[in-house]
């Protein structure tokens, strides 16, 4: 079963996977929710293309550089605003400028909340980064035209990529070829990422519910614009690949799609 790889690397990550409002946490790793997510920006995907086809890809990621959390508190609301500010009813008095509190579901789904005193003010919102991480994440399937078209999309994608959230930008492509090996026998045979921290990395592989393995809520949903994420199940393990400078005849898996980054390349 080949794979197509991609390299998160980045100077802040997030991967959440619960958390709303003034808590954004984010885990250890890249998700497979987030994952889908960025070949579906790779590819144009918009929030109601059909999602089935990426979502029955099979997940696996390595962590070989863990980084670190670290933590950036933000403000947002308070103040006044004028009574007469374009496009809000005019009360009797000034309304209060903030994030909504204790917020109501209406008839229609979504969220209202009063703009009287009390009901908006600051907040401090605490999010949740990994710092200085650089993680090699895979996605395996025997469609082969699947695996091709993701990986020419992630040498030229058609919307810009990020790394959980839109202020996380990649330091590098996360392009980073195929190869014919699946989930269970790339991470221990595909070379260490240059900025390694580890020889023995771990790694999280998608898997069957079964001894051992633990549910995750990232399973991609129908849609993204769902929001509804299903219960997957992980396995962790150790992998000790090849150094990141083993040379081609030391390595079977240093594929020409790997080596030289040849977009739409399987072996």
């Amino acid at each position: 079963m080949p794979t197509v790889l991609l390299r998160l690397s980045g100077p802040m990550q997030a991967y959440g996977t619960s958390s709303h409002w003034e808590e954004r946490a984010t885990r250890s790793r890249p998700t497979k929710s987030a994952t889908v997510g960025l070949i579906a920006n790779a590819l144009g995907l918009n929030l109601n293309a059909p999602l089935n086809e990426l979502a029955q890809l099979v997940f696996t990621v390595r962590a070989d550089r863990p980084g670190i959390q670290m933590t950036d508190q933000q403000s947002a609301g308070g103040g006044t605003f004028p009574a007469n500010a374009p496009g809000l009813p005019a009360p009797d008095t000034s309304a209060l400028y903030g994030a909504p509190r204790d917020p109501v579901a209406a008839r229609d789904g979504s969220l209202r909340t009063s703009r009287k005193k009390g009901s908006r003010g600051a907040v401090l919102i605490a999010k949740h980064y990994l710092a200085d991480a650089a993680f090699l994440a895979g996605l395996s399937s025997a469609n082969e035209q699947l695996l091709r078209s993701i990986d020419h999309a992630l040498h030229r994608p058609a919307r810009l990529l990020f790394l959980g959230r839109r202020s996380c930008p990649p330091a590098y492509p996360v392009a980073h070829g195929t190869t014919p090996y699946g989930p269970d026998q790339w991470p221990s045979l595909v070379p260490l990422l240059p900025e390694a921290t580890t020889t023995r990395p771990t790694v999280w592989t998608e898997t069957l519910p079964s001894a051992g393995a633990v549910p995750s809520p990232e399973q991609p949903p129908a849609t993204f614009a769902h929001r509804m994420h299903a219960t997957m199940f992980l396995r962790t393990s150790a992998a000790q690949p090849p150094p990141h400078h083993a040379l081609d005849t030391e390595c079977p898996c240093r594929t020409r799609a790997l080596t030289r980054s040849q977009p739409g390349d399987l072996p």
